[in-house]
C-alpha cells in the first residue's frame, strides 16, 4: 500500500495532465498523444479523486471500498 502523500501526489499529477488535455484542443496535424480524443480529462479527473479518497482512507486506517467519496 501506498502512503498518502504519494497518492495525493499521483492525484496532483492526474489533476495537471487532465487540465492540460482539456486546455491543448486537437489541432489538425498537432504532434499531440492525442490523450484528449480519448476522455482523457474524465478519466484523469476521476483517477485523481480516487486517490484522493484513498489517501484520507490511508491517513484513518480504514479499508477503501468502492463507491466511497
Amino acid at each position: 500500500m501506498l502512503d498518502p502523500v504519494t497518492l495525493r501526489a499521483a492525484a496532483t499529477l492526474a489533476r495537471l495532465r487532465a487540465e492540460r488535455a482539456q486546455r491543448h484542443p486537437r489541432v489538425e496535424g498537432d504532434e499531440r498523444d492525442g490523450m484528449e480524443r480519448l476522455g482523457a480529462y474524465r478519466a484523469l479527473t476521476q483517477l485523481a479523486v480516487d486517490l484522493e479518497v484513498t489517501a484520507r482512507h490511508a491517513e484513518d486506517g480504514e479499508p477503501c471500498e468502492a463507491g466511497d467519496q
